[in-house]
């Protein structure tokens, strides 16, 4: 694809990383305006953004480390326990990102008596935001590629096992991550998406339920389990908690009422 998208002698913009800083800025817009939308505290956010954005990049490849772990300590130089800091080698786990800025931000934000609820509703929208533009970049990049297809927008990406068109699964997951922030933040002025917790529950249930269905389209290497790939076991944990917790909150509204 387009992995470089501006080369100019000594300094290279490569379309991964420009649409990750794409992807940040349009975060912070985003979390910036449902701040002032729900009266939130700004002071909150701009003294622990940064350790909270540290936690997910830490989290996330740590992750990432651990699951290839024989990748990066095929030998133990000093060399190699090195290369662990490299994070420019596009080595972050997405899911142990989100993990990290998820647990984080309920940590300070209990700490400092804010509702985590209020606060990971609206990282939610921001997160999915950020990941429309964030997928532009892997499409760009050829990462997490799809696998063949005939249909007329399949694409050939040089850097995939196929010599083929194929899905551009990233592309899909661009549309759908935009179109879910848009629908988010629609429900958030709703009684249903003013109930602290339910924009971020109703967030992670349907990626997840998209994200088990894309990986029917994946054609990048996986590990499997009981014929399903690693991220389809992820996806159904992201599927089960929210709608278990959604329940026990519909039960607990209908005790009260």
């Amino acid at each position: 694809m387009y992995p470089v998208l501006l080369d100019l002698g000594p300094l290279t913009f490569y379309s991964l990383w420009v649409f990750v800083a794409i992807g940040f800025f349009a975060a912070l817009l985003v979390i910036n305006k449902l701040i002032k939308k729900n009266r939130l505290s700004l002071k909150f956010i701009a003294d622990y953004s940064l350790l909270i954005l540290l936690s997910g990049l830490i989290m996330g490849r740590l992750i990432f480390v651990l699951h290839n772990f024989n990748f990066y300590f095929y030998d133990y130089q000093l060399s190699n326990f090195l290369e662990v800091l490299y994070i420019w080698d596009k080595g972050i786990s997405g899911w142990g990102a989100l993990l990290g800025i998820a647990l984080s931000l309920f940590y300070f934000a209990k700490k400092n008596n804010e509702n985590p609820w209020k606060w990971l509703d609206i990282t939610i929208i921001a997160t999915l935001a950020a990941m429309f533009f964030f997928n532009i970049g892997t499409f760009l990049d050829g990462m997490n590629f799809g696998r063949e297809t005939n249909l007329p927008w399949g694409v050939i990406i040089e850097t995939s096992i196929y010599a083929v068109p194929i899905h551009p699964v990233q592309l899909y997951s661009s549309i759908f991550s935009g179109g879910l922030a848009y629908f988010l933040y629609s429900l958030s002025t709703t009684k249903t998406g003013k109930t602290p917790g339910n924009i971020l529950l109703i967030g992670v249930l349907a990626f997840s339920i998209f994200k088990f269905l894309l990986e029917f389209l994946r054609g990048d290497e996986a590990l499997l389990f009981l014929g399903l790939r690693e991220g389809q076991i992820l996806a159904l944990l992201g599927i089960i908690i929210p709608l278990i917790l959604l329940a026990v909150k519909k039960f607990k509204l209908n005790e009260s009422t």
